[in-house]
């Protein structure tokens, strides 16, 4: 393959993979819990969390979350009600953390091919090169708990790296695809 073909593609696929989301999800549930049962449900404190941050604790983002989970909720035949007939209570939290990513790039090639791991600059190496990253890692976690002890009994998790200035349209449909991605597995296959 000659050389501007394959550089070309190499581009293409940095460009590609670049749009990929580093969303990672995990979920937990009480594997006795008899969740064919579930028909309603009803949010805890209507949906609102208890949070220092302003920029999770705001009423665009509430809303945005809270209409999230409702629709996913509703293509899967769950009903909106009073909290005094509910099946379950939702609930949920965010949070957005500060993360220090750490990348050493050793250049060890010396003028005879590759040369040993670490060469001290002296003898002809070179040192590595360290550079520090900071970035902001948003995290939703959403709740399902029983409706008579509010004890937990389904819990998703979801994990992004945040991406700084979007537009609304942006941020909607970043929340809309967490909510799902976070509530594929539920009710959880018994």
């Amino acid at each position: 393959m000659n050389r501007p073909v394959f550089f070309g593609l190499v581009v293409a696929l940095l460009f590609l993979s670049s749009g990929c989301s580093t969303l990672s999800v995990n979920t937990d549930y009480n594997p006795a819990y008899d969740f064919s049962a579930l028909k309603s449900y009803a949010w805890l404190n209507n949906g609102q969390i208890s949070s220092s941050d302003a920029r999770v604790n705001n009423a665009l983002i509430v809303d945005r979350v809270r209409k999230a989970v409702e629709q996913t909720l509703a293509t899967r035949g769950y009903v909106k009600t009073d909290s005094a007939s509910a099946d379950f209570i939702v609930s949920w939290l965010g949070a957005i953390d500060k993360k220090l990513q750490v990348d050493t790039i050793d250049h060890f090639y010396s003028p005879y091919g590759y040369g040993s791991l670490y060469r001290a600059p002296a003898l002809g190496g070179s040192m590595p090169t360290v550079r520090t990253y900071e970035y902001e890692v948003g995290t939703l976690i959403i709740d399902i708990l029983d409706p008579d002890q509010h004890k937990l009994i389904w819990r998703g998790t979801g994990e992004d790296r945040l991406k700084g200035n979007k537009k609304p349209e942006e941020v909607t449909k970043g929340i809309d695809e967490a909510v799902a991605a976070i509530m594929k597995d539920f009710p959880p296959a018994q």
